[in-house]
């Protein structure tokens, strides 16, 4: 699966996609002031007064490039995780790095082994989004959903279910119980706007929250 649009909900849009794109090296989307693209992806970022969620994009470069990188541009914070600057993540074969947006959105950095090319160049290495975090009261009713409206299956899960990942290597959607804080931060996970473009077939338009997918 593959994520082709995102849109992130924020206080300044316009503000925060000039951190994407001046800050963090997303390439800019001419004649527009609230989107950005990374690799396959656009970013789009709307109006909206919301609290913060979780996004990661798939980098084509060594963990420890991609800390370097990050530590040395102004406004970004490397967070500690349980391991270090990254952490390592088996079932998928990657290793992670996380930062918070001027919004407090969680970003995540993930490099996956043997994608790298060297040292890390947002030009060129980033990929697009990998994940996309979507908060709900009832994991199991939403997934079931979820997977029924677009042909996608999990692929994995945390503590009986508490947390899963649905799509694959490529694009997936973390579904998370609200209030479970957004890994590796104390930033609880709430109800939100959140829409996305996805290669997947089908369209997924749940009542009562402000989830979208494939739907215009």
């Amino acid at each position: 699966m593959k994520f082709t649009r995102v849109a992130l909900a924020a206080t300044d849009p316009i503000s925060l996609c000039e951190f994407y794109v001046e800050t963090l090296g997303f390439a800019a989307v001419p004649g527009s002031q609230r989107s950005a693209t990374a690799g396959e992806t656009t970013l789009w970022f709307e109006l909206g007064d919301t609290d913060p969620g979780h996004l990661a994009f798939t980098v084509a470069a060594a963990v420890d490039s991609v800390v370097a990188w990050l530590d040395d541009r102004a406004g970004v914070d490397v967070l500690d995780t349980d391991e270090g600057p990254s952490v390592r993540f088996d079932f998928l074969g990657c290793d992670s790095v996380y930062f918070e947006d001027p919004e407090g959105n969680v970003i995540e950095y993930v490099c996956y082994d043997g994608d790298a090319t060297g040292e890390f160049d947002p030009a060129t290495d980033l990929r697009g989004a990998t994940e996309v975090g979507m908060a709900v009261p009832d994991v199991a009713s939403f997934v079931a959903s979820l997977t029924e409206a677009l042909g996608i299956e999990p692929l994995e899960s945390f503590e009986g279910g508490d947390l899963v990942f649905v799509g694959d290597r490529d694009a997936r959607f973390v579904v998370s119980p609200v209030g479970r804080p957004w890994y590796p931060t104390d930033s609880e996970a709430t109800v939100g706007p959140v829409s996305a473009q996805c290669d997947a077939d089908g369209v997924f338009d749940p009542e009562g929250l402000p989830y979208r997918v494939n739907a215009e």
